[in-house]
């Protein structure tokens, strides 16, 4: 078996391919391991900005409420693994070793060999089977339509998030094409979430949602009063889940906690039973490195990992 360093070093080995957009290669590496990805259950989380933010809202949440909980994010700030958690708790080492000792044989095998987020999305699909998580919430990393994450079958719920300009060299060249593009999360057998913005992206998802016959529900921000907001949480009141103090502060988090309320409004239709303390306590204890993170206090010292203009911007 591999040891964590010489996964590490067929990680930078492997790394030089960059992105490659396509699901091909992931279709002959999931079909070469028997498709671990068709036995878990998933909410599929694309989006420009904030879609990190309601990855770890949704997974603290549905952790509280007692699911075991895989969360698969991209990219890691301080340990790689990071990126492939269960219930809070990053892969360990020696698992990821093995893991990859798994898939190398199959992955070698292959004319055209994974990239190294094809790979790392592999490694959480078979770690999220093994562990026979009740829920996993996966984030996509770019795009939607062909990003190695949307191998997976229809999803319980299809998120997304606020949608803008970003990688326009693979994805389009206005929000309307990048919209349509991230929309093809949404399939066939599935709701769709989505952050409420401009009528012109709500009109192109409306339109793939009609074209697969999927539910489509809209975030109510409106519905959030904000009570208080200081550099420790920020306190919102909700008709319908009344008082609710949130760990993640930042004034933008307002419209990503209207995402993840009604993500947990749809899942609750479906039958998943989410009480409202597992909501009230989920939010209080949600930690999120690196996003509006505040880090000192004498001076006040904030780090965020905005990559775009309007990340910078809110």
């Amino acid at each position: 078996m591999m040891t964590y360093q010489e996964a590490r070093a067929y990680f930078e080995e492997i790394a030089g391919r960059g992105s490659v957009l396509g699901l091909e290669n992931m279709n002959r590496l999931m079909e070469a391991m028997g498709h671990p990805e068709r036995t878990l259950r998933v909410v599929h989380i694309a989006g420009t900005n904030g879609k990190g933010s309601v990855c770890s809202m949704l997974s603290s949440i549905l952790r509280e409420a007692g699911f075991k909980v895989g969360l698969f994010t991209s990219p890691y700030i301080v340990e790689y693994n990071e990126r492939i958690q269960i219930n809070n708790k990053n892969i360990p080492n020696d698992e990821l070793a093995e893991i990859v000792t798994y898939i190398r044989p199959f992955a070698d095998a292959m004319e055209d060999r994974p990239t190294e987020f094809e790979l790392n999305t592999a490694i959480g699909m078979v770690y999220f089977a093994r562990h026979s998580c009740d829920i996993v919430v996966l984030e996509v990393g770019m795009g939607g339509e062909f990003d190695s994450t949307n191998i997976i079958d229809p999803p319980l719920v299809a998120v997304l998030a606020h949608i803008g300009l970003d990688h326009t060299k693979e994805l389009g060249h206005t929000v309307e094409e990048i919209a349509a593009t991230k929309s093809k999360i949404i399939k066939e057998g599935c709701r769709a979430v989505i952050y409420a913005q401009g009528d012109n992206i709500l009109e192109v998802i409306r339109k793939r949602c009609e074209e697969v016959g999927a539910e489509m529900s809209v975030s109510e921000p409106e519905k959030l009063e904000r009570m208080s907001i200081d550099l420790d949480r920020q306190i919102f009141y909700h008709p319908d889940f009344g008082s609710l103090a949130v760990a993640l502060i930042g004034d933008y988090q307002r419209e990503n906690l209207a995402v993840v309320l009604k993500v947990v409004q749809v899942l609750k239709t479906m039958g998943i039973k989410i009480p409202g303390i597992a909501v009230s306590n989920g939010l209080e204890t949600v930690r999120w490195p690196g996003r509006f993170e505040v880090i000192g206090r004498r001076p006040t010292f904030i780090v965020d990992g905005a990559h775009n203009p309007q990340g910078m911007d809110a």
